[in-house]
């Protein structure tokens, strides 16, 4: 698969990226309102897949980018526009999953009704009266906007403030990243195999049904379209045994009463042949390491069981076998999670960091001029901007970020940690994002660093301070919908797709800053207005988000000695670091070393013991394998690439096709 090298310098799409930006937030906010319960969760613009987080609003721009572009411009629309295009779209996209404006609007405004006595940890100005509040549930009055602007305005700030944090990490990290590593970003590759067939500017690729591109598409239809009708439908055959022991978008939870039960260690597969199509585009290495390193999770939980440990594990299901003690991730003697997500982590993100020490130690000194004029032009060359300016972007939003928090009621010190905390955990998710498509979700960790460093046990009596310190650490932590923290996947991703197509990296920027700045103040602002209108409870999302008491979930204290696992902390951090570090240290220095940390994470995280990624990863590492062996790179970039990434296209055509009638469904009922 060939990048292009030539960099594209056009004036960049501002009006496009405001219009397409507030069109996009408003439409994905309405749609996924507007569908019923059975599509809501993988039939919006937002995110496909848990963990995997792959969004469907780049795809559905593009696929009618395309027919525009054959129908009405007769193959005139560029290269240039398409990656435009793609970048507004990917920017917005993980604002638009299924809970939103879950960030710090719908759990924090809830919370007034919801659990009205610990919502007294909550600043007036985070959220409205409890009887502004709670119109949101049955509407049908006025809205009144005064009452709800100090809320809208600091959800929007936040939003944007992560997100520009964000922009600006990417930006410094982008050259090594994208030009020196050539990191794949599995979902920027399946999106860019439509662009690139899309332009008249280059030599017209053949789409016969029969070339694999084609092919793939038509097995993504014809894979999730009975899915599809079932959930419409409940008549309908359940071909795939979809609602057996079948959640989310997926994955099989063993049942306790199975025999695969006996084996502890195996609670979940992910049976979506989407997650094989994105793990096929990963590195082999990567696919190998993440089963092979969930079957070495699965021989210690059985060594463990034998030895007394772990106790009634047998008789639970899939989910309770990673979310309800006792199990392997959240116990003693393994507290994997913690090991996984806290150290582990925290090493992917300073290991990383330590090892390319010198790339650092340069963008410093050309953000401070201490570079010659011709190395200075050579590095800087192809960045979206100076590394003098990305450094002072990226100083102005944390210090911005640490005023945000110290107003919210944190202390200086909480308040530096809630950046650091969400650089570090996010970094080593873009990692994961970036070499595997998946991502370390579950809003149980972000508080590592608050029980090490100021909070070992919950405080008695709790704390304005630490209430606002764990919801924010935790929720923040969880998925690409919350704070904004999806901007920082969308960028790296953006980057990748402007190196693949030979944008300049200056405009991709520009449009992303506009994107992150206009999306979240329009979808809140939307949200609130069908609040208003109909109510609610008349929509499975609104109903959920306002709801329940997830600000209560996540700040309070009972919580707080479990996440990300039982005490004690402090060994299986470090344990954490120690695995992943060496994992990163062999790897990078040893060719020949099989083992990696990225694999390593997914394999012994809920990344495959809850949602059972390790199933796709061991089949995309067999059919890779077989096709490298059997046919070469040119079999793998002509035939097996092209056919992984016209099977997303496929899914991502019936998931538009669904949601359009699931959006029928609810004003003409069928």
């Amino acid at each position: 698969m060939s990048t292009s090298t030539e960099i594209k310098s056009e004036k960049a799409p501002l009006l496009l990226a405001v219009v397409l930006s507030v069109f996009l937030s408003a439409i994905g906010t309405i749609w996924v309102h507007l569908l019923p319960s059975s599509l809501a969760n993988f039939y919006n613009l937002g995110r496909a897949m848990c963990a995997m987080q792959l969004t469907a609003a780049p795809f559905v721009v593009l696929i009618f980018a395309g027919l525009i572009n054959k129908f009405l411009m007769k193959g005139k629309m560029s290269l240039t526009t398409l990656t435009y295009l793609y970048t507004i779209s990917m920017s917005c996209s993980f604002f638009l999953g299924t809970w939103i404006p879950i960030g710090p609007f719908g759990d924090i405004v809830s919370a007034r009704y919801t659990t009205p006595d610990w919502a007294v940890y909550i600043p007036e100005y985070m959220a409205p009266p409890r009887e502004i509040a709670e119109q949101v549930l049955s509407g049908g009055v006025p809205i009144p906007w005064g009452a709800w602007m100090p809320s809208i305005i600091t959800s929007w700030i936040a939003q944007v403030l992560f997100g520009w944090f964000f922009i600006a990490t990417a930006s410094i990290f982008r050259r090594l990243w994208i030009d020196v590593e050539k990191v794949p970003f599995p979902h920027a590759m399946a999106a860019h195999e439509l662009l690139r067939r899309i332009p008249g500017e280059e030599k017209p690729r053949v789409l016969s049904l029969k070339s694999p591109f084609i092919i793939g598409i038509f097995l993504g239809i014809i894979f999730l379209f009975p899915i599809l009708m079932g959930g419409l439908f409940p008549w309908f055959p359940d071909i795939y045994s979809w609602r057996v022991n079948t959640c989310g978008p997926g994955w099989y939870a063993v049942p306790g009463d199975s025999p695969l039960a006996a084996i502890v260690g195996f609670s979940s597969f992910m049976k979506n042949p989407l997650a094989t199509a994105i793990a096929y585009l990963a590195p082999l290495s990567i696919s190998f390491n993440a089963w092979f390193w969930h079957l070495i999770f699965m021989v210690l939980m059985q060594i463990a069981y034998a030895m007394g440990y772990y106790t009634g594990i047998e008789t639970k299901g899939g989910c309770g076998r990673a979310w309800c003690s006792p199990n392997g991730t959240l116990d003693p003697p393994y507290n994997f999670q913690i090991i996984s997500y806290g150290g582990g982590l925290m090493a992917l993100t300073f290991v990383h960091m330590i090892l390319n020490r010198r790339y650092l130690a340069e963008t410093v000194k050309a953000a401070m001029g201490r570079l010659d004029a011709e190395r200075m032009h050579e590095i800087e060359k192809d960045e979206a901007m100076s590394y003098r300016l990305a450094y002072i972007l990226f100083i102005a939003w944390f210090v911005l970020l640490v005023v945000f928090f110290m107003i919210a009621g944190l202390g200086l010190a909480a308040a530096i940690l809630m950046p650091i905390t969400y650089f570090v955990i996010w970094m080593a998710n873009t990692r994961l994002y970036g070499l595997a498509g998946v991502q370390a979700q579950g809003g149980n960790h972000g508080n590592v660093f608050y029980r090490l460093l100021l909070w070992p046990k919950a405080p008695d009596p709790v704390t304005q301070e630490f209430v606002q310190a764990s919801y924010w650490s935790k929720r923040g932590i969880d998925g690409t919908e919350c704070m904004g923290s999806g901007v920082i996947f969308s960028s790296f991703a953006s980057y990748r797709m402007a190196s693949l197509t030979g944008v300049n990296a200056k405009g991709i920027f520009k449009v992303m800053m506009i994107s992150v700045l206009i999306a979240p103040l329009v979808i809140t602002t939307v949200f609130l207005w069908m609040c208003y209108i109909y109510g609610a409870t008349k929509f499975y999302v609104g109903s959920v988000v306002m709801g329940i008491s997830q600000f209560y979930g996540y700040s309070n204290p009972d919580s707080w000695l479990v996440s990300p696992g039982k005490e004690p902390v402090l060994p299986y951090v470090l344990l954490g670091i120690v695995i992943v570090g060496a994992l990163s240290f062999l790897h990078s220095r040893f060719v020949w070393f099989p083992f990696e940390p990225v694999g390593f994470i997914i394999g012994t995280s809920w990344i495959s013991v809850l949602w059972g990624y390790w199933g796709p990863f061991l089949i995309a590492w067999i059919l890779k394998t077989l096709t490298m062996r059997l046919g070469g790179s040119r079999a793998y970039e002509q035939y097996g690439a092209p056919i992984a990434a016209g099977f997303v296209l496929g899914y991502m055509v019936t998931v538009l096709v669904g949601g359009i009638m699931g959006i029928t469904r609810f004003f003409y009922p069928y």
